[in-house]
């Protein structure tokens, strides 16, 4: 992974998300992009004088904005982090980090946002848009550098993708585990996600296999990464459009909602 792109949520600081971003693209010798997305401006209710007071000042906060890319760099420099840039886009953030995300390998955002909430519409947007992404809660206190990963894979397309997108991560980690659920066989030669592991130069240190449909996927892989101490999840992104709108699936959006540690996602 040569290009990490971080969506900032504030131009003035960055903590939290951005540091593990800065963290993880110093422990692979990546550049990374932070990308501030600010609302687009429309007509203001009121007196004409309030109006023309809200205009001026979000053209200020704008050209603020984009100002911040040297100390953007001032603060990413310390981290060891080779080139950085900075972006500020103007509208939705799922449309700009979709737009970003083509032009880099990871996009790094918040996670562990509660079910519903307008956070985890944006890592679903993103995620649809075909982007890997990593999902970073409020309460993270993982590394950037990985050190354990722990695969879910349960044989779907969208876990195989997860899988081998997030290859360069896991060669990177000093341990690798892997909770796979055994493929039903429909004629054909079911994939095998340990071997794959192992043809890429990914040290599996522990394996586990479960059978059958679990309910509460979700929650076992949270106790199984909780068990075995890792500080990344690996998984793929479930989900479907409905009604119009995209919808991530109930495991997904489960590990999504509770999860302490980041998670690597793809759909």
């Amino acid at each position: 992974m040569r290009d990490i792109v971080v969506h900032c949520t504030d131009y003035r600081s960055w903590h939290g998300t951005a540091r593990y971003a800065a963290q993880l693209a110093a422990s692979l010798h990546a550049s990374l992009t932070g990308l501030f997305v600010a609302p687009r401006s429309g007509p203001v209710p009121g007196p004409p004088k309030l109006a023309a007071e809200m205009a001026a000042y979000t053209q200020d906060e704008l050209h603020n904005a984009m100002l911040a890319g040297r100390d953007f760099s001032a603060w990413a420099r310390p981290f060891g982090i080779e080139e950085t840039f900075w972006q500020v886009a103007i509208g939705q953030p799922h449309d700009a980090l979709a737009m970003v995300g083509d032009w880099h390998d990871l996009v790094v955002l918040k996670g562990n946002e509660p079910l519903g909430f307008p956070g985890e519409r944006l890592v679903c947007e993103v995620l649809f848009s075909g982007v890997p992404c990593i999902a970073v809660p409020d309460a993270n206190n993982a590394p950037g550098s990985v050190v354990h990963a722990l695969v879910a894979w349960n044989g779907s397309a969208a876990s195989s993708r997860a899988l081998h997108a997030a290859l360069p991560l896991l060669r990177s980690a000093k341990v690798v585990s892997l909770l796979q659920q055994e493929p039903e066989r429909s004629g054909g030669r079911a994939p095998d996600a340990l071997a794959h592991l192992r043809a890429h130069g990914v040290p599996v240190a522990a394996v586990e296999t479960v059978t059958g449909a679990d309910e509460a996927a979700g929650e076992r892989v949270l106790a199984y990464a909780s068990d075995t101490r890792a500080d990344l999840i690996v998984m793929g992104a479930s989900g479907q459009r409905r009604l119009g709108e995209r919808a991530l699936g109930a495991t997904t959006r489960a590990v999504l909602a509770q999860s302490r540690l980041p998670v690597f996602l793809k759909h």
